[in-house]
């Protein structure tokens, strides 16, 4: 059911003009991606809120409610347990005090945006959800913070509970959960590795592939020319002319769990400092869309001057988190602003001494030719004596923290010598070729990894970037694409040493062991969707097996390949192995003939299905890809790093978590940039946006031109239209 908004309610929220009608158009190019032009910023936001409701409708208005903890009034019952999280740490009341303390500028885009939203939504009542609430402008404050919050803000606090044995919630520990399937690449070469001497920067962040995170615009709009991926109205995610930057998973420690005696009478009290101190403790009505209303408590202690929520509680004792963004709201969304108005890295650095920028690894580079890089979080001094790994004792000071470490203290570095660097979730001290962001350098709460932690993917990207002198844009894309499973050379020649010692099993045979054997011997490692190769050499890897019941950690590393001889009892279970991988691929497949591609698949809500490379080798669980600091060949991931999914009753496996928002930018002149964002540019399954980039560029290994200037983009426009904007409204 359908139903329109007010139009009363419309007119009050455009009260208190702030400027004369104005006019926004916006080009949408051969992908559906809007192109906003207008002459002043909040005219361009309208634009980008107008766009992204034709878009995008539903997923907004479900952020929104979500953030505000009345999801369960709006989408069922399924949500109590969400709306309850998201009342805990305050989301909508710290964004509408978060929203006030905005620069003007900012806060007069946001409700901009508000307003284009509200706009398309009176204009299209029949496909706005009856559910839909009225937009008010802190919501895009609140979005962000909703979006992030468990896995990042509070996540390090959250996880110290679990690490001491705590049981949390139920939204927590989805929360949490969420982390395992977020990681990202991020790489750039200085203008002297670069064919056309100039900088290179990629940003790829991955995640659950079939779900929508950012939406892709492009904009220029009085002083803002910026084209990228936003959340909500923040373009998190962009390139300007001057700048660009990418973020993946991994920061410094910026929250912990404090476990807390109660008074077993009264266990809204704890002590502190030997005296009694009462918690805060606040009653919230959770409505239930078909039932009765939820009345939940919520408890808080001021831990470290901040309202920090217990989380969870066992006999005499309550768990409380404290991060230092809890009362933050707003300063992520000005620092961001900030970011995307700055020139050089240098303006972007200073940008981010506000510290409002969420726990992530941030790589940015200028079309000056500059780098920087910061493992960014605002960060507790701690004192010493603690774990702050596990809960730490809450009933007294000697625990609280000392202050905020100032940016300066974080861990970073500007233009490293080599003339590149990467950080595709590994830790900083191998980040390139002798990288003095060493653990030795700064307290464990910010280096806050474990030193010399690698993964195959930034084993490949080290590989490929100090080797490069005259990089091209084919060789960016190339590697942006790059589909290469690493020690495939290793274990093919350990497999030809296990056949030479087995030459009775060999000669027994069937004629398709033959062929599989043969097509494992002959791979080139590429993870390419078309190549047999591939596919028998994932089966064979498959059947070794690893873990409890398969081959131990210790044999896989790859120096045993190097060895003259090779152990009789491994030898036969190689060679087993490829009779073992024959057996499941004509149970699953019927036949060993077939590629990667066949079997491996990307698709959008089981409506479609296409072939595609770079899936990891061992696509159980992530969790095990963490086994080996210097080699990890326990779980082989490509650059792509698409982790596949169980098989399905075809023995299909669709791809579950990989790359998503792929943004390749060369700051040539004219900029050059290429982007690919799955599925495509609209959530409507009967637009031809909907999964296009996934049939056409991601199966394809494809990337599309971003056209960030507007003589590249009129010849690829289909669709042009011109909004006459209202003033707009000032609060």
């Amino acid at each position: 059911m359908k139903r329109p908004l007010l139009l009363g309610a419309l007119l009050l929220s455009m009260a208190t003009p702030i400027a004369a009608q104005t006019r926004v158009t916006i080009y949408r190019d051969n992908w559906g991606v809007p192109h906003i032009y207008a002459d002043s910023e909040a005219t361009g936001y309208y634009g980008l809120g107008y766009a992204m409701a034709e878009d995008e409708l539903e997923y907004v208005l479900t952020l929104t409610v979500l953030a505000r903890g009345e999801a369960a009034q709006a989408l069922g019952a399924a949500h109590t347990g969400s709306d309850y999280t998201s009342r805990v740490w305050r989301h909508a009341e710290e964004s509408r005090i978060g929203f006030a303390k905005l620069s003007p500028q900012l806060q007069r885009n946001y409700r901009a945006w508000i307003a284009g939203l509200t706009r398309w939504m009176t204009e299209h009542p029949d496909k706005t959800p009856a559910w839909a609430p009225r937009l008010e402008p802190s919501d895009p404050v609140a979005i962000s913070r909703w979006l992030l919050w468990l896995a990042y803000q509070a996540g390090e606090g959250l996880a110290d509970c679990r690490r001491g044995g705590v049981t949390l919630a139920a939204a927590d520990q989805a929360g949490l959960d969420a982390r395992q399937s977020l990681a990202s690449n991020e790489w750039l070469l200085a203008p002297w590795r670069t064919a056309d001497n100039a900088m290179i920067m990629l940003s790829d962040p991955h995640g659950e592939v079939d779900g929508q995170f950012v939406y892709e615009f492009r904009m220029h709009a009085g002083p803002l020319a910026m084209a990228g991926f936003a959340v909500g109205a923040m373009p998190l995610l962009v390139q300007t002319p001057k700048v660009a930057w990418g973020m993946t998973t991994g920061s410094p420690d910026v929250a912990d769990c404090f476990e807390v005696n109660v008074d077993p009478d009264h266990p809204t009290r704890y002590q502190f400092d030997g005296k009694w101190q009462d918690m805060i403790v606040r009653k919230t009505m959770i409505p239930v869309k078909g039932t009765a209303a939820v009345t939940r408590t919520m408890e808080y202690t001021r831990h470290n001057g901040v309202l920090s929520p217990v989380v969870a509680r066992t006999v005499g004792k309550a768990y409380v988190v404290s991060t230092p963004f809890m009362p933050d709201a707003g300063v992520f969304d000005d620092e961001v602003y900030r970011m995307v108005l700055s020139q050089n890295v240098t303006q972007v650095r200073d940008a981010m001494r506000t510290l409002g920028m969420f726990p992530q690894n941030v790589m940015v580079g200028d079309a000056e030719g500059h780098s920087f890089y910061l493992r960014a979080g605002k960060t507790p001094r701690r004192p010493a004596g603690f774990d702050w790994k596990k809960p730490v004792p809450g009933n007294t000071s000697a625990s609280a923290w000392l202050g905020i470490h100032p940016l300066d203290d974080l861990v970073q570095t500007m233009d490293p010598a080599p003339g590149y660097m990467q950080n595709n979730n590994i830790a900083p001290d191998r980040m390139f070729v002798g990288s003095p962001m060493t653990a030795d350098q700064y307290p464990d709460y910010i280096f806050n990894d474990r030193p010399g932690r690698t993964s195959s993917r930034g084993r490949r990207a080290v590989e490929a970037l100090s080797q490069a002198y005259r990089f091209t844009v084919d060789d960016a894309i190339s590697l942006a694409l790059d589909e290469k499973w690493m020690d495939t050379d290793r274990w093919i020649a350990a497999l030809q040493r296990s056949l030479d010692r087995n030459p009775g099993r060999v000669r027994e045979w069937s004629p398709a062991a033959r062929r599989l054997v043969d097509r494992i011997r002959r791979f080139d490692g590429q993870a390419r969707a078309g190549s047999m190769e591939a596919l028998a050499f994932w089966y064979w890897r498959a059947a070794l097996g690893t873990g409890p019941g398969g081959l131990p950690l210790e044999i896989l590393e790859p120096p045993f390949a190097a060895a003259d001889t090779i152990r009789a009892d491994l030898a036969a279970r190689m060679v087993d192995a490829v009779d073992s991988a024959v057996a499941l691929m004509v149970r699953r497949h019927g036949s060993i003939d077939h590629s990667l591609g066949d079997v491996f698949r990307i698709g959008r809500g089981g409506k479609s299905s296409y072939p595609v490379g770079g899936a990891g080798l061992i696509p159980d669980k992530l969790d095990q890809c963490e086994g080996l600091a210097s080699w990890n060949t326990t779980c082989v991931m490509t650059l792509r790093a698409f982790l596949p999914g169980p098989p399905d009753s075809l023995g299909r496996r669709h791809a579950l978590i990989g790359s998503r928002l792929l943004r390749l930018t060369i700051f040539t002149d004219p900029i050059q940039s290429f982007t690919i964002h799955n599925f495509g540019q609209s959530s409507d399954s009967t637009s031809p946006h909907y999964d296009d980039q996934a049939r056409e560029l991601t199966s394809k290994r494809i990337v599309k031109p971003v056209y960030f200037e507007k003589g590249e983009l009129l010849p690829h426009v289909t669709s042009e239209r011109t909004l006459d904007v209202p003033a707009l409204p000032e609060r």
